[in-house]
């Protein structure tokens, strides 16, 4: 088993690469003027609390114009640069990657071994010592001469590796031959362990990254402080800026001392290694540095050794008689993973946002790559501290304490990078979301945990590596799920976000068939229900569990992995592992390992609980009414009241056999026991449900929906429903047997419970009578394959059958659409300067030109009118001439209804409401009276139309006012030609 540092060295790369055109955006938008801010202050956006969650929903509910906008005024750079800056760094680091070795050696004045060994004395010595290394051939070696220490160093890459030689350790060769051959030793243990590519690799991209990346942005951020000193800077823009500040002093620190730590245990393993090739580790030996007197010098020399990328001679000589610290999930690396990877993921979601091209399935696949190099690092290393502890016999961990570094680090990483928060904010503003992240944090580790502990001991074969790679790839889809769900749902709610209720009511209403919308009788009633009510509140938490592509593989990799394990039993004796692992292949006495409880734990309340779970669904449907045969509404009432009590007849007995299994089982098994109880039981439960829904109206007292029998599927008579019953319930399953896990063992930790002696370690006892046993083991078994195929199908089915869903881009007409009906855009108040700012934006981007415009139809269709009753000629073939007007009255309407901007004033926006609202059916009932040549609309037509005329009017003088209270006299008289919206 692997130690895990190349993936860290990756993570880094990764970090490195994702920041590069993250991190170059704003640079290259400085460097043309645009005018995003117009855009942003005709939405009606304060500019100073830009980022939080009004501004965001304005902007969304006012998407096709604001997307028009950006794209006309400040549009952004070309595709091809922002994507293409992670390519040009990894070009340039290959470059200096290849040249490195050649710039070293140069700089060291390094000569060929040749030109101080022309016996060959020299050479023939090392080749003896990397035989003993176990290396194929000599690499290259160079000789420093002039420098006069005892050392070494190894560079270049792995397959062409050059090792410099000092001068000093030329000189101790025959007076000290052994610290030459510990000296040589450690330098070929490098090579040996494949340390170079990825150290001077990761080298070499963060130096093309300092030059090409940190260095500009460092010019532009300097900028930035630079305005925001001398003319536009206010109190609100400082956490913005102080963020932009940090984020490369953060970028940094983040990646040296991560590389120093994995250099540092590098240095270590290349010790172990020249140790066990025979070399002496008291050569290596220095005289120890004296402790630093007092706290704080103590606590300077701490710090400054997490920089050094060599350890302490007494943290090395440590390791070599106790290698044990080497197996831990340490709190440094921990939550440096974390935060790397939180703004791995930020950043390159940037490259979406900034092109609008989100999907679901696009956001989880960005998921994909942060959660992958966490499970890599924190997985590997949870999994050897598991397997040390089985192989020493010592206790094994829970991963809490490693999973509280790792939330704490995803937590830090958004905070730097203000991922969910508001420009003018320094926290969220909701701060107790956040702590969701250092919770999933440590119910991550904890999870990983115990499956390597059950992995570990059921596992049979000569290497742990199968299963690992097993337990990571469970681990990468668990986080890739979390990492999607908190970028679509849990950021939003941590910065605020709220949702329109009664829009939520009706959908929820719309959602069921039959449902007769807002315009149904009794609808007021409808809406007001309870149970209605109540689904409105948690439909949009249902929809996040559908959002995530990959939750359905994610809820199965939760317990399906552990069930394989514990399934397998407990081999007999000590597994083939652990005696391949130990000194000798095994000579010495291997630890028997740890007692396995029965399964039949875990699985007996899931069994017990799914059989719950029909009969309380059986409940429901004998107790809930018959069918309303009246209004449409309220039989989309009676469905949504169907909806809740399925998900509380499953939930319910899915979390209390969850509850029963976390009681049942060990401290190791605590939470895989809940998880298989609970998974397993709701399951069972929703294949019962579906068999009952699918057969509706064939038993008399359980018909719910029909009335007549006839076989339909349950995916047909719940098709949209059904994606967020099944997802719902098996993710509240999970969290539920989660929470139930943690209250057990806190309960434990507080009162222990006293084992049993007949059962003290959990061991299944062996019972009299085999043919009763190996009734029992099938049954089990036969429970097993059902539970664990049911959970695979709904893994592979659900996304496959939500995959238009998932993969569709939504457009802004969709986006407005969507955000206005499910979001509560709130009225922000701000300061009448900020107002008359925002309505100066928004009169000069279209807004005059559509009023100026309105206002000509307006004294047309007024001058053809009054010249109709002066002449006396009221006829439809005179007044024909007012076609046109009319169609430019609709197309006026389309621009005021949402194709432009709201006018960012209370006042104004009501007349300006009034006059989409009359221009749209002014402008439908004329064409259509003119078509059919019916006077009597046609006259209603006009009165619409001069409505729109008098509401134009209205908007007009209002925006006047604010314009010159607020000195805009000069803007107003000016003749230049109005913009036209123009997108």
């Amino acid at each position: 088993m692997g130690a895990g540092t190349t993936v860290r060295f990756a993570l880094l790369v990764v970090l490195l690469l994702a920041a590069g055109g993250a991190m170059m955006l704003p640079v290259v938008k400085s460097l043309h003027r645009t005018d995003a801010m117009g855009c942003t202050l005709a939405t009606g956006i304060d500019p100073d609390r830009g980022g939080d969650m009004a501004s965001v929903i304005n902007a969304l509910s006012q998407a096709v114009a604001y997307r028009g906008c950006m794209a006309k005024y400040a549009p952004p750079p070309a595709q091809w640069l922002i994507y293409g800056w992670p390519v040009l760094l990894s070009v340039a680091a290959t470059l200096l990657f290849v040249l490195l070795p050649f710039w070293k050696a140069r700089h060291r004045r390094a000569v060929p071994l040749e030109s101080v060994d022309p016996d060959g004395d020299i050479r023939a010595l090392l080749t003896d010592i990397a035989a003993t290394a176990g290396l194929a051939r000599l690499p290259r070696v160079v000789v420093d001469r002039a420098s006069v220490a005892t050392g070494a160093v190894v560079f270049g890459r792995n397959r062409r590796p050059t090792v410099c030689l000092f001068g000093g350790l030329l000189a101790c060769r025959r007076s000290d031959p052994e610290r030459f051959r510990a000296v040589l030793l450690h330098e070929f243990a490098h090579i040996a362990n494949r340390d170079i590519t990825v150290t001077y690799g990761t080298v070499a991209v963060w130096r093309v990254f300092l030059a090409l990346v940190l260095l500009p942005y460092l010019v532009w951020v300097s900028r930035q402080v630079h305005g925001f000193l001398t003319w536009w800077g206010e109190p609100t823009d400082l956490p913005s800026l102080t963020r932009g500040l940090l984020l490369p002093a953060l970028t940094a620190a983040l990646v040296y001392l991560a590389r120093s730590d994995v250099l540092r245990s590098r240095e270590v393993y290349a010790d172990l290694a020249a140790v066990r090739w025979g070399a002496d580790p008291h050569k290596w030996d220095v005289t120890p540095r004296t402790p630093a007197d007092g706290r704080l010098r103590s606590a300077l020399g701490s710090l400054r050794e997490l920089w050094g990328t060599h350890p302490r001679w007494e943290e090395r000589r440590g390791a070599l008689a106790d290698p044990a610290p080497l197996f831990g999930a340490h709190a440094l690396p921990m939550f440096l993973t974390g935060a790397a990877a939180a703004m791995v993921n930020i950043h390159l979601l940037t490259y979406l946002s900034t092109y609008n091209q989100y999907s679901l399935w696009r956001v989880q696949l960005v998921s994909l790559a942060p959660a992958a190099l966490v499970a890599g690092v924190i997985g590997t290393a949870l999994w050897r501290s598991v397997a040390y502890a089985v192989l020493t016999g010592d206790r094994i961990p829970s991963g809490a304490r490693a999973g509280l570094w790792l939330g704490a680090g995803f937590g830090a990483g958004g905070l730097f990078t203000g991922y969910g928060i508001s420009g003018a904010q320094w926290l969220p503003q909701r701060p107790a979301v956040p702590l969701l992240i250092v919770c999933a944090g440590v119910a991550f580790a904890w999870w990983v945990t115990q499956c390597a502990r059950l992995w570990a001991g059921t596992w049979r074969g000569r290497s742990l590596r199968p299963p690992l790679l097993i337990g990571l790839g469970s681990a990468m889809l668990v986080l890739s799920a979390w990492f999607a769900w908190w970028t679509m749902d849990g950021a939003s709610w941590a910065a605020g976000a709220s949702y329109n209720s009664s829009g939520m009511r009706q959908g929820v209403l719309n959602a069921f068939p039959g449902s007769g919308g807002a315009g149904a009788p009794d609808a007021t009633a409808a809406d007001g229900s309870v149970v209605v009510s109540a689904l409105a509140a948690a439909w949009p938490i249902l929809g996040g569990f559908v959002a995530s592509p990959l939750i359905p593989a994610a809820i199965a990799a939760l317990w399906v992995v552990p069930l394989a394990a514990w399934a397998l039993g407990r081999a007999p004796g000590a597994p083939r592992w652990v005696t391949n692992a130990l000194p000798g292949g095994g000579g010495q006495k291997a630890p028997a390992g740890e007692p396995l409880p029965p399964l039949r734990r875990a699985l007996r309340p899931g069994a017990l609980g799914g059989g719950g779970c029909w009969l309380a669904v059986v409940v429901a449907q004998a107790l809930l009414p018959a069918p309303p045969s009246g209004p449409q509404q309220l039989i989309g009432v009676h469905e949504a009241h169907y909806l809740a009590s399925l998900f509380v007849a499953l939930v319910v007995p899915a979390g209390v056999a969850a509850a029963v299994a976390a009681a049942r089982s060990g401290r190791g098994r605590r939470l895989v026991a809940a998880l298989i109880a609970a998974e397993s039981a709701a399951l069972l439960g929703l294949g019962g449900m579906m068999l009952l829904v699918s057969s509706d109206g064939c038993v008399g007292p359980l018909n719910t929906l029909e009335s007549s029998c006839s076989w339909r599927p349950v995916w047909d008579t719940m098709s949209w429903t059904l994606p967020r019953l099944v997802n719902g319930v098996l993710t509240l399953a999970a969290i539920i047997a989660l929470l139930a896990a943690a209250a057990v063992s806190l309960v434990r930790r507080v009162r222990p419970r006293q084992t049993r002696p007949t059962d003290a370690a959990g061991e299944e006892l062996t019972r009299s009578g085999g043919g009763a046993a190996d009734g029992r083991r099938l049954g089990l078994r036969l429970v097993t394959a059902m539970v664990v195929v049911a959970a695979v199908a709904v893994a592979v089915v659900e996304p496959v059958s939500l995959a238009r869903f998932h993969t569709m881009v939504p457009d802004a007409a969709t986006t407005q659409r969507t955000a206005r009906q499910w979001s509560h855009a709130t009225v922000v108040t701000v300061s009448a300067d900020t107002r008359a700012r925002q309505v100066h934006a928004w009169h000069r981007l279209g807004g005059r030109y559509l009023l100026e415009h309105a206002k000509a139809d307006d004294d047309y269709l007024r001058a053809v009118l009054r010249s109709a009753v002066d002449t006396k000629n009221v006829r439809l073939p005179y007044l024909a001439r007012l076609q046109p007007i009319c169609a430019d009255y609709g197309r006026i309407a389309g621009w005021v209804n949402g194709a432009y901007f709201r006018v960012p004033d209370r006042g104004a926006q009501a007349a300006w409401q009034a006059l989409g609202l009359s221009a749209q059916k002014g402008s439908v009932d004329c064409e259509r009276a003119l078509k059919q040549q019916d006077i009597t609309m046609f006259v209603s037509a006009m009165r619409e139309l001069l409505a729109a005329g008098k509401s134009t009017a209205e908007v007009m003088t209002r925006v006047e006012v604010v314009l010159k209270e607020a000195g805009y006299e000069t803007y107003l008289r000016s003749t230049q030609k109005a913009r036209k919206p123009g997108w």
